[in-house]
C-alpha cells in the first residue's frame, strides 16, 4: 500500500515536472520566434532562427514520448507560433522572389550548407514518419514543403 502510494506521487510528480518543462520550451520558442519575426534582421538569418526552433522542437518531439502527447505538443508550437513563422517566410520569399538567378542560387547554395539546414533535413523525415498519422501534427508537417517549396524548392533540396 505504501509503495503503491509513493509510486503514485512519483509518477505524478514527473508528470507534472515534463508538462512544466514543455510549456516552458513552448514559451520560449514562441518568445524567440516573436521578437525575430518583428527583427530587423537579414530574411537568411530569419530562416536559421526559424529552422533552429524547428530542429529543436523535432527533437523534443521525437524523445520516447507518447505519440499522441507529442502530436499535442506540435500542434501547441505551431498554433502558438503560426503567425510568426508565416511572417519570417512572407519576407524570406519577398527578397528571394527579388533577386536575380545567380543570386538564387547562391543563396540556395548558402542555406544548404547551414548546420541546422543539414539537421532539419535528417530530422524531418523521421519527424514526418512518427506523426504523419497523427493529425495535430499535420499542420507543422505540412508547413515546411508549402513554405520553402516558394523558395525554389528547397524543401526537396534539403530533404
Amino acid at each position: 500500500m505504501r509503495f503503491s502510494r509513493l509510486f503514485l506521487a512519483l509518477s505524478f510528480i514527473l508528470s507534472a515536472g515534463a508538462c512544466y518543462n514543455y510549456s516552458k520550451f513552448l514559451g520560449s520558442e514562441r518568445g524567440m520566434l516573436a521578437r525575430v519575426s518583428k527583427a530587423n534582421l537579414k530574411s537568411e538569418q530569419k530562416l536559421d532562427s526559424l529552422l533552429a526552433s524547428s530542429v529543436r522542437l523535432m527533437n523534443t518531439a521525437l524523445k520516447p514520448i507518447n505519440p499522441v502527447k507529442g502530436g499535442k505538443l506540435v500542434a501547441q508550437y505551431y498554433n502558438q507560433n503560426n503567425a510568426a513563422m508565416e511572417a519570417i517566410i512572407l519576407q524570406a520569399n519577398s527578397e528571394f522572389s527579388k533577386m536575380n538567378l545567380l543570386d538564387q542560387g547562391i543563396f540556395t547554395a548558402n542555406f544548404i550548407r547551414k548546420p541546422y539546414a543539414r539537421q532539419f533535413a535528417d530530422l524531418y523525415p523521421k519527424f514526418k514518419k512518427k506523426y504523419n498519422q497523427i493529425q495535430a501534427a499535420a499542420k507543422f508537417i505540412a508547413f515546411f514543403p508549402k513554405a520553402f517549396g516558394k523558395l525554389g524548392k528547397l524543401a526537396e533540396l534539403i530533404g
